[in-house]
């Protein structure tokens, strides 16, 4: 069987959701071809490094401007230039054959939601949201079903016309290293020394400040490790001015980094929020600024599984060593992952296509 996994790197999130898609499918079915691609990099691979570029500056830059465009993307569930790329959807498709389209970028889902009613063509498209908050970009007509991460999220699409028995909590897709993980934590600095670990992102948005991190490389109760991911200016800044500070670039251990520490101080992305979840660590998010990252953040806060900082006014650092040393309350943290965790659908993609009596309805 062939599948095809579309995708784009608009951040590392949805690229990672893809791969991580990728890596189940084949440890559970070895024999299938499974292909992962970016749209971007297929449809207008001259420009697809100006427009990564473009993105990563105006997130890191400009986000009032991606919260303001996100928030226009949001009205409208149409991919731009439809009918020009549709020729070269047909060669991508011709090329892979594929049986079973997974798409993990809501762009990637009007594509070939458009193609399937231009061609009528009857392929079966699965759709992952990658966010807690579904916008109406996320939804395409001709999407056979949809995968979400929470019960919000699937109350969301059914606002929104999709049909409940077309949405499956299934988590935000994560690797297997983070759902394998052992959640037992140890210390591997001796008691009373906690482990905090600091996250930024694939772009490497590190959410702190030096203020923060100078009072934490300060504090002997705790061990500082900051992953700072390929931003290479970042860490040789960490490495220069917080000697105390383990400071990590970008690296494919992260699940080993995770599962060892007592709570992790990051990004309210989608997938970090549910790589944290799946290895039992408390999250401390610093003001997300983000509008899907806003969604994530108060869906961490209702829940109980992290703890939110929405304002800039108050001291990151002592707040942080407030909460990792209420042993209590990060405890209560955990059992609410575990909780969380045992309410998803762990099922394969494919089990569901199997379980279709025409795999091939729309």
């Amino acid at each position: 069987m062939n599948i095809l996994i579309l995708t784009g790197q608009f951040g590392m999130g949805h690229y990672s959701a893809a791969e991580a898609l990728k890596q189940d499918i084949l440890v559970q079915n070895p024999d299938m071809q499974v292909n992962v691609v970016d749209i971007i990099e297929y449809m207008i691979p001259r420009f697809s490094k100006a427009i990564y570029g473009g993105f990563n500056f105006m997130v890191s830059k400009c986000s009032w401007l991606y919260n303001f465009l996100n928030q226009v993307s949001a009205r409208y569930s149409r991919a731009p230039f439809e009918r020009t790329f549709i020729r070269k959807l047909e060669n991508l498709l011709g090329k892979f054959q594929p049986e079973l389209i997974i798409s993990t970028l809501p762009l990637c889902s009007q594509y070939i939601s458009a193609y399937k009613s231009m061609r009528k063509c009857k392929i079966t498209l699965y759709t992952y949201v990658t966010d807690i908050t579904a916008h109406e970009e996320w939804i395409s007509q001709n999407t056979s079903m949809y995968f979400v991460g929470s019960e919000s999220t699937k109350n969301t699409l059914i606002s929104k016309g999709v049909a409940p028995e077309k949405i499956i909590i299934s988590g935000i897709p994560v690797k297997r290293a983070f759902k394998e993980c052992s959640v037992n934590k140890r210390n591997e600095y001796g008691d009373p020394v906690k482990e905090i670990l600091i996250m930024g992102g694939g772009l490497g948005l590190i959410p702190s400040t030096d203020k923060m991190l100078k009072q934490l490389s300060q504090n002997a109760s705790v061990h500082v490790t900051m992953i700072t991911g390929k931003n290479e200016k970042l860490l040789g800044k960490i490495k220069k001015e917080f000697p105390n500070i383990e400071a990590i670039g970008y690296t494919d251990k992260v699940c080993e980094y995770m599962k060892r520490a007592d709570v992790v101080v990051t990004k309210s992305g989608g997938i970090t929020t549910f790589e944290a979840i799946n290895c039992e660590t408390p999250l401390y998010v610093i003001k997300p600024f983000l509008s899907q990252e806003v969604g994530n953040a108060e869906y961490i806060q209702s829940l109980n599984i992290g703890r939110v900082l929405w304002s800039n006014n108050i001291n990151i650092a002592g707040d942080l060593l407030s909460l990792i040393e209420n042993q209590k309350l990060l405890n209560k943290m955990q059992e609410n992952m575990r909780e969380v965790k045992s309410r998803l659908n762990p099922s394969s993609p494919l089990s569901f296509y199997y379980s279709k009596e025409n795999n091939l309805c729309l």
